[in-house]
């Protein structure tokens, strides 16, 4: 698994982490006035604001795979460009980008890996991490970890995002963080880990946290019997004293 160390400039108390995940690129469905006011939080904290990608940039419906091929706006190729473009001022806020299924699909017929062409524009190719990382952040004496994959398989309700959660976590990470289900999912757990120098027991708050989407899923889920939901991303504030962490998550809709 590959590690990525998140980049901080300058003293601050709060770190802001946008989680960006299930974006899909080239479909109708995209809800551009989010985006825009995803991109506006992160203009107005760009000072202490850093974003991850985490699978599903493109929409990337082929003739072989799932999806209806009709309705796209625009070709893979298109669509990874206006990805580009739409990141292009973002490129040094950018920690880690992870490949998600809608994209791979690309990658599967073609040998042609989007994401890594998408952070080679960007000049950012030390931040393609493929199917999954673990990044840190470093602040106020606190180390902050986070556990990156983007998901696989149905996760029609939240236990069964939840239970996915849990399978997919393969680290003590402070976070695992994962996308692809279209649903606002963010769950506290307690986890007891041995300090073997101290001899003591030690208690520490962890999140298992689902990214959902920009787009617009009403159509889709009629059409499958699925919950209809609200589009929104999420943010991770990091925060507290030395040695004593915080964290926190807030959702743009």
């Amino acid at each position: 698994m590959k590690y990525l160390k998140g980049q901080i400039k300058g003293n601050h108390k709060e770190l802001n982490v946008v989680l960006l995940n299930d974006l899909h690129f080239g479909s109708n469905a995209v809800d551009y006035d989010l985006l825009n006011r995803i991109f506006d939080f992160i203009d107005n904290n760009r000072d202490n604001t850093r974003i991850l990608i985490n699978g599903d940039l493109i929409e990337g419906v082929t003739k072989q795979s799932k999806g209806d091929l009709y309705e796209l706006k625009l070709s893979p190729e298109e669509q990874i460009e206006l990805a580009v473009k739409l990141f292009k001022n973002y490129a040094d806020l950018l920690d880690a980008v992870v490949i998600g299924n809608h994209d791979w699909r690309i990658k599967e017929e073609t040998s042609i890996d989007v994401i890594k062409m998408f952070c080679k524009e960007l000049g950012i190719l030390d931040k393609y991490a493929g199917y999954e990382c673990l990044v840190g952040y470093s602040l106020n004496k606190n180390f902050y970890s986070i556990e990156m994959y983007h998901g696989v398989g149905g996760g029609g309700t939240i236990g069964s995002v939840e239970r996915n959660l849990k399978r997919f976590r393969k680290t003590t990470a402070d976070i695992m963080y994962c996308g692809h289900y279209h649903k606002e999912v963010a769950i506290p757990f307690v986890e007891y880990n041995i300090d073997p120098f101290n001899h003591v027991v030690k208690q520490s708050k962890k999140w298992l946290i689902c990214g959902n989407t920009i787009t617009k899923t009403a159509d889709y889920a009629k059409k499958f019997r699925y919950a209809e939901g609200i589009p929104s991303q999420a943010v991770l504030k990091l925060s507290g004293a030395t040695r004593k962490k915080g964290i926190e998550i807030c959702w743009i809709r």
